[in-house]
């Protein structure tokens, strides 16, 4: 990291697809080199990928020292995550609870720790990736909605504790988004009309309006620590 306002390699982990892969190309275009941890290559050339699966803090470690011995690592973008099971509570398998806090709330913590080990007395920045689902309460989501709230009680936590460190820790919330992600859920029997109603921008977000977001956190806002932004048209703001 060059001062506090650029940073020179970024992690990005879930950075193969969606609004990984739009924070990736952001970071490019800015001439930030780029690291992806997932668990597939990312489309992009030229892009070096450590597959590796999040849930594994001694994999997150072997990836960290591996990308670290490239070049020294200022970010991280944890941008990782799965998809819920949509399913009524009293439905709600506790293995597919326990699983999504494993990939989103540890995932994101052992990334965390691997970078914070390496920085020394260098500043970073990370920034993780919760969701509007963090705010509010929502029917069938009762795997991914407390996954992502913790995401965001973490992203909290670290912030206080790393700040002394010269680490700035930040989250985004995107809301409804067009990704591959949501276009599963779709798939799957997930009515986006009554949330498109509801949103005051009258569309979902495009992938890239969360990645401008995101690495604006990362790069620029340089006395902003322990904020979660909401990035999602104004849903949150309404009140109905």
């Amino acid at each position: 990291m060059t001062g506090e306002s650029m940073v020179d390699h970024v992690v990005v982990t879930g950075g193969a697809s969606g609004i990984g892969d739009a924070v990736v190309g952001r970071l490019l275009d800015r001439g930030i080199d780029v690291t992806v941890f997932d668990l597939r290559p990312s489309v992009r050339l030229g892009v070096p990928t450590r597959i590796v699966d999040l849930r594994d803090e001694s994999a997150v470690e072997a990836a960290m020292t591996e990308t670290w011995a490239y070049a020294p690592v200022g970010g991280l973008v944890a941008c990782h995550g799965i998809r819920g099971a949509y399913v009524p509570a009293l439905e709600m398998d506790l293995d597919q609870l326990r699983l999504m806090f494993d990939v989103h709330v540890v995932g994101a913590l052992a990334a965390s720790r691997a970078l914070v080990r390496r920085l020394g007395a260098a500043p970073g920045s990370i920034v993780l990736v919760s969701s509007t689902t963090a705010y509010r309460g929502w029917a069938n989501q009762t795997d991914y909605g407390p996954a992502k709230a913790a995401e965001r009680q973490l992203m909290e936590n670290l912030a206080v504790e790393w700040a002394p460190r010269g680490v700035r820790v930040n989250a985004v919330a995107p809301g409804h988004t067009l990704t591959p992600l949501v276009q599963e859920m779709v798939e799957h029997g997930y009515d986006l009309a009554p949330v498109v109603q509801r949103i005051p921008r009258g569309r979902l977000a495009d992938p890239a309006e969360i990645a401008a977001a995101i690495v604006w956190m990362l790069c620029d806002a340089t006395h902003v620590i322990g904020q979660c932004l909401p990035v999602d048209g104004g849903w949150t703001v309404v009140g109905r």
